[in-house]
């Protein structure tokens, strides 16, 4: 094999890895409090997942959801925004 040949399957097998890793999606609920840390160092602040636990009434299994900075942050606006629509009604 030629220097051309082996830099081709080089640069062929490392796309075909990368287009295999980004492709797959990360279970953040099934991850520990170390691997969620130790992901959060490796990306932007509003990229850093955080998770919580859903408290039900007369459950013993408390749910886990996990959501990126920005996710939270759009929910709690979009919350707001109800709340500020439900509250300036007018009264005549």
């Amino acid at each position: 094999m030629s220097i051309r040949n082996i830099a081709t399957f080089c640069l062929a097998g490392s796309l075909a890895i990368l287009t295999a890793c980004t492709g797959a999606s990360i279970d953040f609920e099934r991850m520990s409090a170390t691997d969620l840390i130790v992901y959060n160092r490796g990306v932007e602040f509003w990229d850093q997942i955080y998770c919580t636990y859903e408290v039900r009434a007369g459950s013993h299994i408390r749910p886990r959801h996990c959501n990126t900075l920005i996710e939270i942050r759009e929910g709690l606006t979009e919350s707001a925004d109800t709340i500020n629509v439900l509250g300036s009604s007018r009264t005549f």
